[in-house]
């Protein structure tokens, strides 16, 4: 009893996930509801596969952590789901349930739970996936902003350039300008070209 009891206190589902149900059995979606609910997860619930994509089709911020699906639904099955998802989704995880004696043979390899399980089993197979899930939003968070961190820096770098350039050529223009004052005023005063001359300064 001990080891057991330390085998399952070694799973945690973290505080805060959220999980998808899809199953055509309401009491069945009501006993999942209540066994997660022990672990302070958030719950959403769809009655077939094809509610299940909708559900997940408004996720754009990707705030799923896993979906639990039976495999034998009316509309859109199980085994159509886990496929979907792995095709459009493949970093959302997904469990397949089911109490029949044989499984499809078209379903996808995925982590299975036979009914009835107990507790204890829903949470070992689903903390994992749970927190593999968050863990890979974190790196994609963190992907994108040093991306958008670079462009920033490559922006601001472009924009020093410029200003850089810019004055570079405002100081041009302002050598050429007084240049031309010089010649202007040299040609035009003989007492200044005189006196730069006997001090020894050759005005250009």
């Amino acid at each position: 009893m001990g080891n057991m009891e330390t085998q399952t206190t070694c799973f945690q589902i973290p505080n805060g996930a959220t999980l998808l149900i899809v199953d055509d059995d309401p009491s069945m979606r009501r006993s999942l509801r209540r066994m997660l609910g022990q672990e302070r997860t958030s719950v959403i619930e769809a009655a077939d596969g094809e509610q299940a994509i909708r559900v997940i089709e408004r996720d754009e911020a990707q705030l799923l952590d896993v979906v639990l699906t039976d495999l034998k639904m009316p509309i859109v099955s199980g085994s159509e789901l886990i496929a979907v998802l792995m095709e459009c989704r493949p970093a959302l995880p997904v469990v397949a349930m089911s109490a029949a004696g044989h499984l499809p043979p078209d379903l996808l390899p995925v982590p299975f739970l036979r009914k009835p399980f107990e507790p204890e089993e829903l949470v070992r197979t689903v903390a994992p996936l749970v927190l593999e899930s968050q863990s890979m939003r974190r790196r994609a968070r963190q992907a994108r902003a040093d991306a958008t961190e670079s462009r920033s820096l490559a922006e601001r770098q472009h924009t020093i350039a410029r200003d850089q350039m810019a004055r570079s050529g405002d100081l041009r223009i302002a050598l050429v300008e007084l240049r031309a004052a010089w010649r202007s005023s040299t040609l035009c005063d003989p007492c200044i070209r005189a006196t730069s001359l006997s001090s020894g300064y050759a005005v250009q």
